[in-house]
C-alpha cells in the first residue's frame, strides 16, 4: 500500500510537469512568430540572422520560441521517462530519457541563435 501511495505522488507531480510542458509547446505554437510570411515558420527565421545585424529583434524572439520548444519537449519526455519507470518498465524509460537529446540540442541551437540575433 505504501509503494501505491508513493507512485501516486509521483504520477501527480508528473502531471503538473506534463501540463507545464503542453503550455510551453502550446506557446510556441499559437503566439505570433514575426516570420512576415515566410515558409519554414519560426525555425528559419532564426537561422537567418546575420552577425552584422545589431538587435535583430524578430529573429531574438523565434529563438527564444526555439528554447521555449525545447524546455517543453524536455519536461513532456521527462513524465513520460518516470511513468514508464514508476509503471516497471524500466528498457522503455532508458529509451524515453535518452530522447532527452533532442531538446538539449534545440536549447543549444535555440541559444546560439538569440547570441546571434542579438549580436
Amino acid at each position: 500500500m505504501f509503494l501505491y501511495m508513493e507512485h501516486e505522488k509521483i504520477i501527480n507531480r508528473c502531471r503538473k510537469s506534463l501540463l507545464a510542458g503542453f503550455f510551453l509547446i502550446g506557446m510556441v505554437f499559437f503566439t505570433p512568430d514575426v516570420s512576415r510570411g515566410m515558409r519554414g515558420g519560426f525555425f528559419r527565421l532564426a537561422t537567418q540572422s546575420t552577425w552584422n545585424k545589431f538587435l535583430e529583434l524578430p529573429a531574438a524572439w523565434c529563438s527564444c520560441k526555439i528554447i521555449l520548444l525545447s524546455l517543453g519537449l524536455f519536461l513532456v519526455i521527462e513524465c513520460l521517462g518516470t511513468i514508464l519507470a514508476v509503471f516497471g518498465l524500466r528498457r522503455l524509460a532508458w529509451v524515453a530519457y535518452l530522447l532527452h537529446v533532442l531538446p538539449s540540442v534545440l536549447f543549444l541551437m535555440g541559444s546560439y541563435y538569440v547570441i546571434k540575433a542579438l549580436l
